[in-house]
């Protein structure tokens, strides 16, 4: 049947869901390139101008799992659409005021909003995509969001130098608001209501999602009981305390510890984007090729994800160590894209665990990671402050995130977080059965 589905479901996730999650980057990094700028033609001290990019950040992070709830109950199409709208007003609203309360309020509301961002994304993914593609699936979701940076740095600082700065935010806010149309129109929450699917589609995609139970009420109150709840979210904050070093320190590293000029670190500090830009493609291909191989969950997630932890965690302390500066960048960039495997399986892990729940689960992961990107740069710097070593620092934070590899072993994502609720001990190590009979085996082990 296969030759006879038109993959409307590739062109959902391509061209509607990863474009929305790529404008938010966007618009993330606007204001990090546009500060400079902005606080002295306003006159804002140093302590203003770090509350107006912190608070983005803790308003994040306190939305995520209110904003999956969400979209679990109301859907990705509404709740996708009414915060990018919202979150693309407050682009176009900021220019237009001067005062640090204007700039404060408008980057609160920003954060808030653009905290539905991934959660819908993932829930929309989950409905759309059967169990079999969703590796590849979420490849494209984490292509849209570390496209942004490549392209946002660059692109902002452009804007600003040739029509100021006013321009970068009515530019990226009139783009969401044309994405989020775009999104209601072309989106439907199932498969089925959308009028451009074929029959054969929608059971094919139907055919590949797992029984799951209807999403009920309590369901954070119940999953907070879930030991594995905890242990996923843990092992998030520790992937995100490498992938926060290239967000925030990579370019102050190379400049300082590794002696680049500006021109020069601009071009390298790119290239390890550009490595965990392509790994996650290859991610995706390759952990869909392995649940198909093996028909296994756990076989195909676990040994990727502990595999990627290890990676990423040695790589990262080996460049520390590195002489040579064509060394050093090419480990970084296995170490970025070692993190990009991780991340394939652990968006992947969000559906097999939470399931009817995947919105709340991917918004506590999101937590985990909001506050790893608090805590790993912060980290760091205390580190290389005590030390005067930017190696110790790194070898810190790898050593604490090669932690995550450890915690892999309890995570079972072949089991749904919610049926520890009716089942007993953990299954025992799964045979190579077809991919159909993983998911029986699963629901039998839901209901007990």
């Amino acid at each position: 049947m296969l030759h006879t589905v038109n993959h409307l479901r590739w062109k959902i996730v391509a061209l509607l869901v990863a474009p929305l999650t790529f404008v938010m980057t966007l618009d993330r990094t606007a204001m990090a390139v546009a500060a400079p700028t902005i606080q002295n033609e306003l006159g804002l001290s140093i302590v203003e101008m770090s509350m107006i990019l912190t608070i983005y950040f803790w308003a994040y992070a306190i939305g995520q799992i209110p904003a999956g709830r969400a979209a679990e109950r109301f859907g990705s199409r509404k709740v996708l659409f009414g915060t990018s709208t919202l979150w693309s007003l407050m682009m176009l609203a900021t220019p237009l005021g001067t005062s640090f309360a204007w700039l404060f309020g408008c980057r609160l509301v920003l954060g808030g909003a653009q905290s539905a961002d991934w959660s819908s994304s993932v829930v929309a993914l989950k409905r759309w995509v059967p169990a079999s593609e969703r590796a590849k699936g979420n490849a494209l979701l984490l292509a849209g969001l570390y496209l942004g940076p490549i392209v946002s740095a660059p692109l902002t600082a452009w804007t600003i130098a040739r029509f100021g700065w006013h321009a970068v935010f009515f530019g990226f806010g009139a783009l969401g608001l044309l994405l989020g149309a775009i999104w209601w129109f072309g989106y439907r929450d199932t498969p089925a209501a959308h009028p451009l699917i074929t029959k054969a589609e929608v059971e094919y995609i139907a055919a590949g999602q797992p029984p799951e139970r209807v999403a009920a009420r309590g369901a954070l109150r119940r999953c907070l009981k879930q030991w594995r709840f905890w242990v996923f979210g843990v092992q998030y904050f520790l992937l995100v305390l490498i992938q926060s070093f290239y967000t925030t320190w990579l370019p102050t590293y190379l400049m300082r510890a590794r002696g680049l000029s500006l021109k020069a670190m601009g071009v390298y500090a790119s290239l390890p984007w550009v490595a965990v830009f392509v790994a996650v493609f290859v991610a995706g291909a390759f952990s869909d090729w392995l649940l198909r191989k093996t028909g296994s969950v756990y076989r195909a997630r676990t040994p990727v994800a502990m595999t990627g932890f290890v990676v990423s965690a040695l790589a990262l302390a080996a460049a520390s160590r590195a002489d040579s500066i064509a060394v050093v960048i090419g480990l970084l960039c296995l170490s970025f894209a070692a993190v990009g495997f991780v991340q394939v399986v652990v968006w992947s892990a969000t559906q097999d665990l939470g399931r009817a729940f995947a919105g709340v689960m991917s918004g506590w992961t999101n937590v985990w990671g909001a506050l790893s990107n608090v805590a790993g740069p912060m980290t760091l710097a205390l580190v290389v402050k005590v030390t005067h070593s930017w190696g110790s620092g790194m070898i810190v934070i790898g050593a604490a995130a090669a932690c995550g590899a450890l915690l892999w072993l309890f995570v079972h994502p072949e089991r749904p977080l919610l049926g520890d609720d009716a089942a007993g001990p953990l299954p025992p190590a799964e045979t190579g059965a077809a991919p159909e009979s993983v998911d029986t085996g699963e629901v039998s082990e839901q209901n007990g």
